[in-house]
């Protein structure tokens, strides 16, 4: 269990809060544009391609692997 604050600064344990999105059985439902907005962003911060292509667009999604800028530090959402 996953009790750190959540980063897309809910105040809430990440595993409450944008965790159940990324790893839970409710996997991609995000029941808002706000929780979607937020576990996206969450998922930058800990570099979670799979679920970031799961959510994006498919007509902008980018084709083969998403890689992320080494070094990139996320200051806040």
């Amino acid at each position: 269990m996953n009790t750190a604050l959540c980063p897309c600064e809910s105040g809430r344990a990440y595993d409450a809060c944008c965790g159940r999105w990324h790893h839970g059985p409710l996997h991609l439902q995000a029941p808002d544009a706000e929780a979607l907005m937020r576990s996206r962003y969450a998922a930058y911060v800990l570099e979670l391609a799979d679920y970031l292509l799961a959510t994006w667009y498919a007509g902008t999604r980018p084709a083969g692997n998403f890689n992320f800028e080494p070094g990139l530090r996320w200051l806040g959402l």
